[in-house]
């Protein structure tokens, strides 16, 4: 299948997976505790380097350095450790928004074998439960979008979820579609491998119909709601969305599966435009992973 990747969740791993392979000792820094309102959920992480280089992001741009640098002392000292920052710190110059305060682990002992495991377990979409000093991370696959039909609104879909860090797979119907995606650097899969793709959708898949021709997408649909993808939208008018799930119904579809699909596609804000209506459908599909995974 060909996927258009973020450098989304599976970057900082295979970073660290880099950095420990080329000799350097890495220190995976996760934020475990907050107190107050902050920037960035439970969870997020930093990776730093033994050079003091850093990637990721905790505080948008207030601690950043700092916990670069503890990360360098606890590799001195090899040893894992906590440390607060903002509210309740010893680092009085580092102030957080909204006076919060954050607790930060730094784990100094990654190793080759067991970020390749965790790097292995993530391209094969699984879920990966880890320990984190007291604080239960959970690794979860990155989000992908599989976008089948045609039109402007699949470019415009496709940028913003990538930008949002959703991978993206374009099963275009079209020759035109075809160019105008891969002449923004997009690869593409062909229509006759539409029915493969929705198969292999999982509980962190979405799917959208952006068919014209709204008899194509009935095949499609159908796999979908019968995959545990977390949201399937479709294209069209009220009365072509109830056509459609006529039509669902009569190729044996369930009642109850066809409630699963969001038609017409996307939140109501009045859009009138391709971009509008992408953000539209990315806005309703990040509130439902939202509810969904948290």
């Amino acid at each position: 299948m060909n996927v258009n990747y973020t450098d989304q969740p599976p970057e900082l791993i295979a970073a660290a997976l880099d950095w420990v392979r080329s000799g350097s000792r890495v220190v995976l820094a996760t934020l475990v505790n907050i107190e107050g309102n902050a920037p960035y959920p439970l969870g997020t992480q930093m990776l730093v380097n033994e050079q003091g280089d850093y990637l990721g992001q905790m505080t948008g741009g207030c601690a950043e350095r700092a916990i670069a640098d503890q990360a360098l002392l606890a590799l001195q000292q090899e040893r894992n450790q906590a440390q607060r920052y903002g509210l309740g710190s010893p680092f009085f110059d580092i102030k957080l928004p909204c006076g919060s305060g954050i607790d930060v682990y730094f784990d100094c002992q990654q190793t080759e074998p067991s970020l390749l495991h965790l790097l292995t377990q993530l391209e094969a979409r699984q879920v990966v439960p880890m320990q984190v000093g007291q604080y239960q991370k959970t690794y979860v696959p990155t989000p992908r979008l599989m976008l089948f039909g045609q039109g402007p609104i699949m470019q415009s879909l496709t940028k913003l979820a990538m930008a949002t860090g959703y991978d993206v797979v374009c099963c275009v119907q079209n020759d035109d579609t075809k160019a105008q995606l891969e002449a923004h650097g997009f690869c593409t899969e062909p229509l006759a491998r539409a029915i493969d793709i929705a198969s292999a959708a999982d509980s962190f898949s979405a799917v959208v119909s952006l068919f014209h021709e709204h008899d194509l997408e009935i095949p499609i649909l159908q796999r979908a709601v019968e995959s545990p993808a977390f949201y399937i939208g479709a294209l069209g008018s009220k009365r072509t969305h109830a056509s459609r799930l006529v039509s669902l119904e009569t190729q044996g579809v369930k009642p109850g599966l066809l409630s699963k699909i969001h038609g017409p596609v996307g939140m109501d804000i009045d859009a009138t435009t391709p971009s509008q209506i992408a953000v539209s459908i990315l806005a309703e599909m990040v509130a439902v992973m939202n509810r969904i995974h948290g």
